[in-house]
């Protein structure tokens, strides 16, 4: 079975506050690097497609496996802390988290130690910036090369259309800013069509997000 995704979050039963919420987003840039590492690609799993390191005040010291085929691996986890961190403290604390529970699946031999240290130790030489390129498209008649670009962070997603006209950037603007939930963005955008004289993106239903008229590039 194949790993589609890791996440890290409080007890949403114990903790009912908007800043557990909160948590929860923050922690998804962290989250969405390590499981799209080139090693996840090809990581298989026994039972589970998902990781879920979950923050409990008690934990219970086992992982575990539940009806939603996640593996589950609770870890401490004290609210007044989190609360009272500055903002450039927060990805360490919560790589310390996401590294409790992943050594906790690896000492059960559910996953490799080896695969999430390796993740962990680029996304910190990338200075804890999670970027990537979704798609890049040529339309070689017009001279022109379409690229979406994607930045998340703690505190939201961002999409970047960047076109060149042969060869030298005439456009690059942010088109598409949410909180950083999957569930809020991926649905938002999928290709890049060139209709008449206009550049255009669609949604995964193949609506447009975003049109940019060729005229002045």
């Amino acid at each position: 079975m194949k790993l589609s995704g890791i996440f890290l979050y409080p007890d949403l039963v114990e903790y009912r506050s908007p800043a557990a919420l909160s948590f929860r987003n923050q922690t998804r840039f962290i989250c969405h690097y390590v499981q799209r590492y080139p090693a996840a690609r090809t990581f298989q799993t026994d039972g589970f497609n998902k990781i879920c390191v979950v923050c409990k005040r008690e934990p219970e010291e086992l992982t575990y496996k539940n009806s939603s085929k996640a593996l589950i691996a609770e870890v401490g986890f004290d609210m007044a802390e989190y609360e009272s961190l500055a903002t450039e403290q927060l990805p360490a604390y919560f790589i310390s988290l996401l590294e409790a529970g992943m050594g906790k699946c690896s000492r059960d031999q559910h996953i490799s130690a080896e695969y999430f240290q390796e993740a962990i130790q680029s996304f910190k030489a990338d200075n804890f910036k999670n970027e990537w390129v979704y798609a890049k498209k040529a339309f070689r008649v017009e001279g022109l090369t379409c690229t979406l670009q994607c930045a998340l962070d703690m505190s939201c997603f961002r999409l970047i259309l960047e076109i060149e006209r042969h060869g030298q950037l005439v456009y690059s603007q942010e088109i598409l800013r949410t909180l950083p939930d999957e569930l809020i963005y991926t649905h938002r955008f999928k290709d890049i069509k060139l209709e008449g004289e206009a550049v255009v993106v669609q949604d995964k239903f193949g609506k447009p997000l975003v049109t940019v008229p060729l005229q002045g590039l």
